[in-house]
């Protein structure tokens, strides 16, 4: 007997915690503006996707247009998602920072009215640094 309901309070509280964390998921992307797929007509930036996690965490995984076929986009590094910080910078903006052989490059997120703006900021190993904006609509 003690069994059983042990089973049932453990099977009830499972059922808790995942609507407990749906609604959470919920609630994280009513409140955030950013979650979402952006685009632009910037190649190098041509895609950007905003996702949300069942912790409120901010997400972003970006895209350029493909060398191989301008009608698609390829995702950058491989498609691996970056986890956006808050920036100390500017208020309320998120950033993603990505390493690769030839650069280090941060993407900086900021809101505002029914665009994006990302600011794209790159450091080349050769200590030249390339900064540009780009906005994005849904």
């Amino acid at each position: 007997m003690a069994l059983l309901i042990t089973a049932a309070l453990t099977l009830s509280l499972s059922v808790t915690f995942t609507l407990v964390s749906a609604k959470q998921a919920a609630a994280c992307l009513t409140t955030s503006q950013l979650p979402g797929k952006w685009y632009s007509s910037n190649d190098r930036l041509s895609r950007i996707d905003v996702t949300v996690s069942e912790s409120c965490g901010l997400y972003v995984r970006a895209y350029s247009t493909c060398d191989y076929d301008a009608t698609k986009d390829c995702a950058w590094d491989k498609g691996r998602t970056k986890k956006l910080s808050p920036s100390r910078y500017v208020a309320g903006a998120q950033y993603a920072k990505y390493t690769w052989n030839n650069a280090t490059e941060q993407l900086r997120l900021t809101r505002d009215s029914a665009y994006l703006s990302v600011q794209d900021y790159i450091k080349w190993n050769s200590g030249e640094t390339e900064n540009f904006t780009v906005r994005m609509h849904r």
